[in-house]
């Protein structure tokens, strides 16, 4: 940090300044080899007072001249020895730390913390997989093959909820059409989820569920009435290397049988039910313009026009609900999830989800 110093007055000339009196100056010994009248603004280059100036390499120290000796109670003889300033951040290791533990880097306070939310009693939190490592890589302990795990909520007009997987809290207030990645479970025989309203702290659903290992789940919380509960779908990996897989799943309460549409397709998913699912379908690579609208009254491709807004068939035209950008790659599976409600708010959307960071 640069700081300009202020509140230098230059001295005022000497005819300029008033009821001065002129002093005869004394005649110099002008004998002195490389002698010259000393200026009253010279500083004097002497030794300090105390000092026989015999010092090799002595010069007088200015006032901002930083001390660059060792600190108090160093001999200045460690190797690499450099003066600390006052802004120079400390990058030791943090109190209580040797500093010997490979990859020591200071934690910044702006960097996140990835671990389990205040109040969790430890174990996996959330984890990214590379894709393509499905062996022991998800395994938890290193021997026991491990479940991933993720949440969607989709239940309308419910408030943000606090989910618990076993004896982790996952995620706290999950709010309506948000997703969480993938969390690693023992897959064990069965795993307790808890679903909690996150304000008043009431339990909405309790349920054991059983993940099998070495498989990933997307767990969808979904309306029950004037309740909730949860809807689990399996998210099986792509087994093309030359497109994609894509599928659709149905979760609005309201919509009634739908179809899907993609630009350059047409119709690939017709009359989708509630909590319906289709199988999966082959997609080439790119990107694709996904529409979803009521069932359309007619079967076949070929009598189906995709209008700006609106699909027709028989002479029968239905607005498009929404639509929504699709990315697809070759050998990664896509999930189409229809969440809200039709002609009503929070409105019908379209929400893809990707499943291949897992495998």
């Amino acid at each position: 940090m640069y700081i300009k110093k202020d509140g230098f007055n230059p001295a005022l000339p000497a005819q300029n300044a008033p009821n001065q009196m002129r002093i005869a100056e004394a005649a110099p010994q002008d004998s002195d080899p490389g002698f010259a009248p000393i200026s009253p603004d010279t500083p004097s280059w002497g030794p300090p007072s105390g000092s026989d100036g015999s010092d090799p390499g002595f010069a007088p120290i200015s006032p901002d001249t930083p001390s660059w000796g060792p600190p108090s109670g160093s001999d200045g003889n460690d190797p690499g020895f450099a003066p600390i300033s006052p802004d120079t951040p400390s990058w030791g290791p943090p109190s209580g730390s040797g500093g010997n533990d490979p990859g020591f880097a200071p934690i910044s306070p702006d960097t996140p913390s990835w671990g389990p939310p205040p109040g969790n009693s430890g174990g996996s939190g959330p984890v990214i997989i590379v894709p393509g490592q499905n062996n022991c890589n998800s395994c938890i302990g290193g021997s026991r093959p491990a479940a991933s795990v993720r949440f969607l909520h989709a239940a309308v007009n419910q408030p943000g909820v606090s989910i618990r997987l076993g004896s982790r809290t996952v995620i706290n207030n999950m709010q309506f059409g948000n997703f969480t990645p993938y969390y690693l479970d023992s897959g064990s025989s069965s795993t307790l989820v808890t679903v909690t309203n996150t304000q008043t702290g009431q339990t909405l659903f309790r349920r054991s569920i059983r993940f099998s290992g070495q498989n990933a789940y997307t767990v969808s919380i979904i309306n029950d009435g004037s309740g909730i509960t949860l809807f689990t779908l399996t998210d099986s990996s792509c087994s093309y290397r030359n497109s994609g897989c894509l599928r659709a799943v149905n979760l609005s309460p309201n919509s009634g049988s739908v179809d899907i549409f993609l630009s350059g397709h047409g119709r690939v998913f017709q009359s989708v039910a509630q909590l319906g699912v289709t199988g999966y379908q082959a997609l080439r690579g790119g990107t694709y313009l996904a529409s979803v609208s009521e069932a359309l009254p007619c079967f076949g491709n070929s009598s189906v026009i995709m209008g700006d807004g609106y699909v027709e068939c028989s002479n029968t035209r239905i607005a498009v609900m929404d639509t929504a950008t699709l990315n697809v790659m070759n050998g990664v599976t896509y999930t189409l999830y229809v969440i809200g409600l039709a002609y009503q708010f929070p409105a019908l959307k379209l929400l893809a989800l990707e499943s291949d960071l897992v495998y």
